[in-house]
């Protein structure tokens, strides 16, 4: 439910399952982790709003390795951490800034099959690659509304083939990338009017 005690939320943002089946959700404004099991039982929290190594200020993507290491998208701190399965800091990467590698926004994230990091890049409109140590790899994406660019890009997904889908917020379309950050197409939504709107 609403509210700061255990168990509750007041801004929700993502989640992620573990191997065990453990749920792992991001709380935007209590700043932390909070993990139930698969049936929805309350396990424990971890985070306190801050900017030292473990602390978080508006945590959002979140994403889970093959080992049950947990990689928060903390995106007001513009960086990425990484804690283990009991939500103890492990070490964390970014910063904030424009250069390759920095990041302005960090949002949502996934992992590939060999747990390397992709994460969605918010204001600098890239997609930003890095491996499981937080070693940078390499970016895609600029701003603008063609075919590979992006605008706002809010969420990313990686198939089993290692091609990356992203959520291009702004242009209001999903675009599909191979592995190596090249353009293969994108979908738009479609509105149309609801059967309540038709009747």
């Amino acid at each position: 439910g609403y509210g700061s005690g255990e168990g509750q939320f007041i801004l929700p943002v993502a989640l992620a399952l573990d191997s065990l089946d453990r749920l792992y959700i991001t709380d935007e404004y209590n700043h932390r982790i909070t993990v139930f099991t698969g049936s929805g039982e309350f396990l424990h929290q971890f985070g306190v709003f801050g900017s030292a190594p473990g602390e978080l200020n508006g945590p959002s993507g979140i994403a889970i390795d093959s080992n049950d290491n947990i990689f928060v998208a903390d995106q007001h701190n513009h960086r990425i951490q990484k804690f283990d399965s009991k939500g103890k800091y492990v070490y964390g990467w970014g910063g904030f800034g424009s250069d390759v590698a920095q990041l302005n926004m960090p949002w949502g994230m996934a992992l590939d099959t060999e747990d390397n990091v992709y994460v969605a890049d918010w204001r600098h409109a890239r997609i930003q690659k890095y491996d499981s140590e937080g070693n940078y790899i390499t970016f895609f994406g600029s701003t603008g509304d063609g075919q590979g660019k992006l605008n706002r890009p809010s969420g990313v997904a990686i198939d089993n083939a290692g091609n990356v889908y992203v959520s291009d917020w702004s242009n209001h379309r999903v675009q599909i990338f191979d592995m190596h950050g090249t353009f293969l197409l994108n979908h738009r939504g479609e509105a149309t009017p609801s059967k309540w709107a038709q009747e």
